[in-house]
């Protein structure tokens, strides 16, 4: 799991300045009515938080570090292995979460999500052209200035429908400013 110690490593490095260049959410439970108990699997301090608390009625969210959740309803977890009952959730979100995983690691995440809630919902980063280093076929290291390298791994919607493993309700393409990102809801 040393890829899981890099990214919560990085994130606590940067929270505060990461999180203030996250004033906007990616609008995701605009796609569907999903129901009132919503889990939110590395939810980060950003506005995606306070988007999904707007959208339904109970919210746990989950991050590799308290200081890398918003408080309230928050549990210290890896997304491969969540603490929670099956079924407990109607949705369980993974928002900008899965491209800092390799493949086997996204798809035992998005099983997970799948086992704790009737419906999960994921996104992955789109970017035209990657900025930072490849350090392996499909993997990025990106620096955030000198204070830390962020860990990011290369998925399409191809990529992102296969880590899934189970047929899509639906999927495709959202934007959120000038970024893409592909959705899946399973």
């Amino acid at each position: 799991m040393e890829w899981a110690k890099r990214v919560r490593d990085a994130y606590l490095a940067i929270g505060d300045e990461y999180e203030r260049t996250r004033s906007r959410p990616l609008p995701v439970a605009d796609l569907g009515r999903f129901g009132e108990r919503a889990l939110d699997i590395g939810s980060g301090r950003g506005a995606q938080p306070l988007y999904l608390e707007h959208e339904h009625k109970y919210v746990v969210h989950c991050d590799l570090h308290r200081r890398l959740t918003p408080g309230g309803d928050s549990v210290e977890c890896e997304a491969t292995m969540l603490p929670f009952r099956d079924g407990a959730f109607d949705v369980a979100y993974l928002i900008a979460v899965i491209h800092h995983m390799p493949h086997y690691a996204a798809s035992s995440a998005l099983r997970e999500a799948k086992r704790v809630a009737r419906i999960a919902v994921a996104t992955v980063w789109a970017p035209g052209a990657w900025k930072g280093r490849e350090v392996a076929p499909g993997v990025w290291e990106v620096p955030w200035g000198d204070r830390a390298t962020r860990l990011y791994f290369a998925y399409d919607l191809r990529d992102l429908l296969a880590v899934a493993g189970v047929q899509a309700i639906s999927a495709g393409v959202i934007k959120r400013g000038k970024q893409y990102n592909y959705f899946v809801i399973f």
